[in-house]
């Protein structure tokens, strides 16, 4: 059994299946691995208990016994808009599939799981590693303490051939990228990283210059994820960096529109 981490603690989980068996298999990993859980048999049931109580995560299946596990969820997510819910089914549901993940459920999972999966997803979130490439003070301290506040391991640099060097040594998973740096733009930047490590997500940094906008944009043609302004709304950068950890535990990893 492992160890149950201070941050473990604080997560309680609700696991929503209208299979017995399956809430109480789910139940008792999740316990093991020090998480406290309570568990629902239908989608009125968890949304109602979510209305009394508040819930780190939920992990709910999709068909089920009266409301389906996606309109659980947007119910869910009206009364608890910070609550990260992961969707499971065993039938292909293609459309529901891309509509949760739209809508900010942070993985939609396959059945049968895989366990291992299952619980490395529910800790990944606070065991992404991150680069922060920025040059002005102010935007690199409130992205970092903003992330740092959720968990994340951050790095930050404003030096271009730094963030090279890093990367070379330390596994990123995800790098936020300005565009406008000292002795290399950001487009260049992304590219050379890209070639070190091609499995990092990137996020593009800009101002309304456009000369930069005209960069970022550049940069997401050759396979950046996105791009995020200043200032940063970093409530907006934490429900994007959920959803892309959950994108990517789903197999999709569609760009945002």
């Amino acid at each position: 059994m492992t160890t149950a981490t201070g941050n473990q603690v604080a997560t309680k989980i609700l696991i929503v299946d209208d299979e017995r068996n399956m809430r109480h298999t789910l139940a008792a990993i999740l316990r093991d691995e020090g998480y406290a859980v309570a568990t629902a048999a239908t989608g009125e049931e968890a949304v109602e208990r979510c209305n009394r109580e508040q819930f780190g995560i939920v992990l709910m299946d999709v068909r089920m016994t009266g409301i389906d596990g996606v309109e659980a969820f947007r119910r869910i997510r009206r009364h608890q808009e910070g609550v990260r819910v992961i969707l499971m089914s065993a039938f292909s549901v293609d459309h529901l599939k891309e509509a949760a993940l739209d809508e900010g459920a942070i993985a939609f999972l396959s059945k049968p799981l895989d366990l291992d999966k299952v619980v490395h997803l529910i800790g990944e979130v606070k065991d992404t590693a991150i680069l922060v490439v920025e040059n002005d003070e102010g935007t690199a301290d409130a992205l970092s303490s903003g992330l740092k506040k959720q968990g994340y391991r951050v790095t930050v640099t404003e030096s271009p051939h730094d963030a090279l060097e890093l990367v070379e040594q330390i596994r990123f998973d995800l790098v936020f990228v300005d565009v406008n740096l000292p002795a290399m733009n950001g487009l260049e930047l992304y590219l050379a990283i890209k070639k070190i490590t091609p499995s990092a997500v990137a996020i593009m940094i800009t101002g309304m210059d456009e000369e930069f906008e005209t960069l970022a944009r550049a940069a997401v043609r050759r396979n950046a994820y996105t791009i995020v302004r200043k200032p940063l709304d970093i409530d907006h950068v934490l429900g994007l960096l959920e959803r892309i950890t959950g994108k990517r535990a789903s197999g999709d990893m569609r760009k945002p529109p």
